[in-house]
């Protein structure tokens, strides 16, 4: 797409999301001047910036070429929002699986269950960020989430037979230690998801970053304490998905 409808669109889109030029400026981190040329028509945007601003309105850049099909087939407002109550689902089985939950002998039987739950419904949850980087080129999170979405059932199974082969535990050590060396990449993915949503999506990336080392040094105390701070940033992933689930309605409701 070329000028002015290039800018015309940009400023389309943006109002529709109810942004100002300031907040779609600062979101993508653009120099507000060049973001006013670039609407007006008065310059063409390199590939990188137009990158940062369709991540900023959390749009595909497809749809500045006219290719606006591919971004609603990338993910839809009901698969989103079928994510967030997958993370509420997850989130309360992680507390139940993990060792911060309750030591009772109730809370120990179904311990199994909630762990396969924890693993069923968490593949599914950041199947939602791998959608979700899909559509922003968001190369980091996106392979960062297929990375989770295959450890998490690899752990799962090594937990089930670390009582029947010892030598499993340290492979459970491994997938651990792996799981989160990827979360910092996870997490940078988070940062570099510049949107409407772009504290949410700091907030979240620079708190995965934090939790990491959690769960990377071996220590029985830090990985509680990675545990518990899991909750929080587990919280903010679903406060995330359901603000894209919130803003991809909008613009469904805008077009009609």
């Amino acid at each position: 797409m070329n000028q002015p409808e290039l800018g015309i669109k940009i400023s389309t889109i943006r109002n529709q999301k109810g942004i100002t030029q300031r907040e779609l400026s600062d979101a993508g981190n653009i120099d507000i001047r060049t973001l006013q040329r670039i609407e007006s028509g008065e310059v063409t945007p390199r590939l990188s910036t137009l990158r940062l601003i369709a991540g900023a309105l959390s749009t595909d850049i497809n749809v500045f070429n006219g290719d606006e099909k591919r971004v609603e087939n990338v993910v839809s407002a009901d698969l989103l929002l079928a994510l967030v109550f997958a993370g509420f689902v997850c989130l309360f089985s992680w507390i139940l699986f993990s060792p911060i939950g309750p030591k009772s002998d109730f809370f120990l039987a179904v311990n199994l269950l909630a762990g396969i739950v924890y693993t069923l419904t968490g593949v599914f949850f950041y199947y939602g960020f791998y959608l979700i980087g899909k559509m922003r080129e968001n190369r980091l999170m996106q392979y960062a989430s297929l990375v989770i979405m295959a450890t998490m059932p690899l752990f799962l199974v090594s937990v089930l037979i670390t009582t029947e082969f010892s030598f499993v535990k340290y492979i459970s050590h491994l997938i651990v230690i792996v799981s989160g060396i990827n979360s910092i990449v996870f997490g940078i993915g988070l940062l570099k998801a510049g949107s409407q949503n772009a504290i949410l999506y700091r907030g979240a990336g620079i708190l995965q970053i934090l939790i990491a080392p959690f769960f990377i040094i071996p220590l029985p105390a830090l990985s509680v304490a990675g545990c518990w701070l899991t909750i929080p940033f587990m919280l903010m992933l679903i406060a995330i998905l359901y603000r894209e689930y919130s803003n991809l309605k909008t613009k469904q409701v805008a077009s009609e």
